[in-house]
């Protein structure tokens, strides 16, 4: 698990929510098409792919993963925005998250993390954060 510090608009500033490496096979689906993409790492804001389309910043897509055992599969459809582009990938902030995603990708980082504490508490900031710069947070 790991929290970064990283440059946007030439001002460095800290995440907020930890991120974990994660690599999955997903698909991007982009103006009705589905376009096959590997994810690297995670969060519960966010997505790092190493692989996938060229796509412009600030591009509306969904995000399809899916996981899957010999016994069952599950998967839940993530919208978000191109917010990052670099020579390693790009990384897309999740937007409308769902109740089902929610927990889906909650479950992904309190299993690879190992401390479902941090994560809780980080998100319930997060979401604090986000309330007082008067941004939309589902319900």
């Amino acid at each position: 698990m790991r929290r970064y510090l990283f440059f946007a608009s030439g001002v460095m500033v800290k995440r907020m929510l930890s991120r974990v490496d994660f690599e999955v096979a997903a698909r991007i689906i982009h103006n009705g098409v589905e376009i096959p993409s590997e994810v690297s790492n995670l969060s519960l804001s966010g997505i790092y792919f190493a692989k996938g389309p060229d796509l412009a910043m600030g591009t509306d897509i969904d995000v399809r993963l899916e996981l899957s055992s010999q016994n069952s599969e599950m998967g839940v459809t993530v919208k978000g925005t191109v917010v990052r582009k670099d020579v390693d990938g790009f990384a897309v902030q999740l937007r409308d998250l769902e109740l089902d995603s929610f927990i889906f990708l909650r479950n992904i980082m309190v299993y690879n993390s190992g401390n479902s504490d941090l994560i809780d508490k980080e998100y319930r900031d997060y979401l604090i954060w986000k309330s007082d710069k008067n941004e939309y947070i589902p319900t």
